[in-house]
């Protein structure tokens, strides 16, 4: 696989998550697909797909912003800020109206062709600065 189509596998992972709202794409995903996101327990698709629903629930215009992607043979790194407002529930947090901007980081590792694991942080303060939940 060319850097140039890792790459896209990581863009249109992450595409494929704001076009489902939350849901993995299951063609992207290998069969033993695993999340490791900073601060939650590991999840598998079906986990993160849940997860994800989760915030798009919150966040009906939610939207990742690619913002950097590096590949290497088997890995792409995707920096990417999600954007869009609060408008439904999130983290006991009634809706604010309000919108974030929040900054992140994603390396999936593949397996012919399919993302079978996911590294990531999030700016998880800023999110809940910028919903008034913490001190500026």
């Amino acid at each position: 696989m060319s850097y140039t189509h890792i790459k896209e596998i990581g863009i249109r992972f992450f595409a494929e998550q704001d076009r489902q709202q939350g849901a993995l794409a299951a063609d992207l995903c290998a069969a033993d697909y695993r999340a490791e996101i900073a601060g939650f327990p590991p999840m598998d698709r079906e986990g993160h797909s849940q997860f994800g629903a989760m915030f798009y629930r919150a966040f009906p215009n939610l939207h990742h912003r690619i913002e950097e992607t590096v590949a290497e043979a088997d890995k792409v790194t995707v920096h990417f800020t999600l954007h869009g407002a609060q408008t439904g529930d999130f983290a006991g947090i009634p809706p604010t109206g309000r919108e974030v901007a929040v900054p992140a980081i994603a390396i999936l590792s593949l397996r012919e062709g399919k993302v079978y694991r996911l590294q990531a942080v999030f700016d998880q303060m800023g999110l809940m600065r910028q919903l008034g939940a913490l001190p500026a």
